[in-house]
């Protein structure tokens, strides 16, 4: 029996290395295939943006899934040509908070953002430019104060700035030269732009949405209101488009921006920006105090659900080139990838909305401000409200109790009432129910 045995068993040995050896060699294959810092794990993993720095990084842009460009504090800029596997430091010639930045093919880009002199306390909006997908800079003349905060191009001429006390800037040559437009909000700050073609565009800001239908010859207001403070602005096409904002807010239409509805993201952080790359695929990014905050949807927004990205960032920006392939970039010099749409949706169980208290109050006066609860809360839930005091260079809380009004339940949600008087200073407003933590919402009594 062992003579027979010895001659079958060393064949299939042989077999069984054999195999080993190149499910070994296939293992390899996919490891050296990954991004540098990627896993085999589907979602959204973190790549190494050798930018390792406590500020940052604001704006991302990617002309296809290979070619990408990040920018942020103290005039960074970096650029990949392999879809994020590596990324390279570009010379801005700026120290500038750069906030955004376009890209309109692999060659020609824009960034925008501002620089703060100490000695005269104005900041300058800058504008820097691109012919050679970033090996070299050169600044561009936007005749601004204030910051300039986002930017859109729909092609290598046709472009849009937006920025602080309600900016507009446009340019036909590439940015040559820039040219003011009104945007009939010159008190607000505008803080995003989405075109989707040389004449229909969108400017978000504190509590507005503006559009043109000619270029920017004409902004027209579609929505206006003291709450909530927006964002973030992206049309998947000339009807549908959605905006964020802090408290979780999304808005989005399916008519151009003629109404707008509010869509439940499940969230109560800030949310900083958002991108879709057809009429059902989107993502909203942001955060705030504790983990990072990705929301995905397959369905238009109609639901939306949290991602895991193993980060505590706060993000900033966020861009797609397909429904799989995404970057989101945020602080602590932190760039995020994802090769499969970012993983599966969580749903959120409950969103909470703080108080809405104006951003100005009058000291010593009672106020009442409404918040929410989606879903409707149980029989018996708690809701408690916190109020914060920024005294000596930090936050003190002042008191936490709960709110004087009995609660409501309107439409599926609970709502709920505060009465309070603040002292003068900057104060902030927190909720908690159901053992979610809302944003915070900061204001000034004055």
């Amino acid at each position: 029996m062992l003579q027979s045995a010895t001659p079958t068993g060393r064949p299939a040995a042989r077999r069984r290395a054999t195999r080993l050896l190149g499910l070994a060699l296939i293992l390899l294959t996919l490891a050296l295939a990954l991004p540098a810092g990627a896993s085999a794990a589907a979602g959204w993993f973190t790549q190494r943006s050798g930018y390792w720095s406590d500020a940052t990084l604001r704006g991302v842009a990617f002309s296809d899934a290979t070619h990408g460009w990040v920018v942020g504090d103290d005039g960074v800029i970096l650029a990949t040509t392999d879809g994020g596997a590596t990324w390279i430091a570009q010379s801005s010639g700026a120290t500038a908070q750069l906030k955004a930045v376009a890209f309109s093919d692999a060659t020609h880009g824009w960034a925008v953002g501002g620089s703060y002199d100490q000695a005269t306390q104005i900041s300058t909006g800058a504008i820097l430019a691109t012919t050679d997908g970033g090996a070299t800079w050169i600044a561009q003349t936007s005749g601004t104060t204030g910051d300039l905060n986002a930017v859109a191009f729909t092609d290598a001429t046709h472009g849009w700035v937006v920025g602080d006390d309600g900016v507009i800037l446009a340019t036909t040559n590439g940015g040559a030269t820039w040219s003011a437009q009104s945007s009939g909000s010159n008190w607000r700050d505008l803080d995003a732009v989405a075109f989707t073609d040389a004449t229909h565009g969108w400017a978000v800001g504190y509590g507005a949405i503006l559009a043109t239908t000619d270029g920017g010859a004409t902004w027209r207001e579609q929505y206006s209101g003291d709450d909530p403070w927006l964002l973030g602005v992206a049309f998947s096409d000339a009807t549908h488009g959605w905006a964020v904002g802090d408290v979780g807010t999304v808005l989005a239409t399916t008519n151009g921006g003629a109404t707008w509805r509010e869509q439940d993201s499940g969230s109560s952080k800030y949310l900083q920006a958002v991108a879709f790359t057809d009429a059902t695929h989107g993502w909203a990014v942001g955060g705030d105090e504790g983990p990072t905050v990705i929301l995905a949807t397959t369905n238009g927004g109609a639901t939306w659900g949290a991602q895991r990205s193993g980060s505590d960032s706060w993000l900033q920006a966020v861009a797609f080139t397909d429904a799989t392939h995404g970057w989101a970039v945020g602080s602590g010099g932190v760039i995020l990838a994802t090769t499969d749409g970012g993983g599966p949706r969580v749903p959120a169980r409950y969103k909470v909305t703080p108080p809405a208290v104006p951003h100005r109050v009058r000291a010593g006066t009672q106020i009442e401000s409404w918040g929410r609860v989606r879903p409707a809360l149980k029989a018996g839930s708690r809701i408690v409200v916190f109020w914060d005091h920024y005294i000596g260079g930090r936050w003190q809380m002042v008191r936490a109790r709960q709110p004087a009004d009995s609660y409501r339940n309107v439409f599926g949600s609970t709502k709920y009432s505060v009465r309070m008087v603040f002292a003068a200073g900057k104060w902030r407003v927190r909720a908690e129910a159901a053992d979610v933590i809302s944003a915070s919402r900061v204001f000034t009594a004055y």
